[in-house]
């Protein structure tokens, strides 16, 4: 709350810093512990100012929403999600859009641990964009590591118990362009 404005409302720490990085993923046909069961990419519109509600992205709801029933699952029946937070606003926008909780309902999940490590559904065990940096074309493929660790029981001091479905999403643009598996 005492760091430096960088756009009001948001502060210093509000806001992910952009960094270099890379990612890799091998994608097999060989049988594993752990399986993308639903997976979704949605584009809309690049300009946000063209949105109808700015506290909302509809390419959001639509990539969860596709990404839910391929799964066959709800998101009350998620244990993780890692989410992405280049700016604290989004992580909220993004809590009311994949459905985890109602629209002006997300700083209540904050308010009640929910998405604590221990809350009911753990929200960035990793720490977060805003915690280890973002590298804009790494960051999805480091959400799905995060989640990998978690199903496999290898996150030691970040494990949430008994995690059987994940959710990742990752947003390119300014909210235009979802990914959600």
């Amino acid at each position: 709350k005492k760091s430096p404005v960088v756009a009001s409302p948001l502060r210093l720490f509000d806001c992910s810093l952009s960094v270099n990085g890379a990612s890799v993923a091998i994608l097999t046909k060989k049988e594993t512990d752990v399986k993308i069961s639903g997976s979704s990419l949605v584009v809309d519109r690049l300009p946000a100012f063209e949105s109808k509600d700015m506290t909302s992205w509809e390419a959001t709801r639509l990539a969860a929403k596709e990404a839910y029933n391929q799964a066959g699952i709800t998101p009350e029946d998620l244990d993780i999600a890692e989410l992405h937070d280049a700016f604290t606003s989004v992580e909220l926008i993004s809590y009311e859009d994949l459905g985890f909780c109602r629209k002006g309902e997300a700083k209540e999940m904050i308010r009640k641990g929910v998405t604590n490590l221990n809350g009911k559904l753990p929200v960035n065990t990793s720490g977060g964009l805003k915690a280890k940096g973002h590298p804009i074309s790494a960051t999805g493929i480091s959400q799905v590591y995060e989640i990998v660790k978690q199903m496999r029981n290898e996150a030691g001091e970040r494990q949430v118990s008994n995690v059987k479905y994940g959710l990742t999403q990752n947003i390119g643009g300014a909210g235009s362009t979802v990914a959600v598996h």
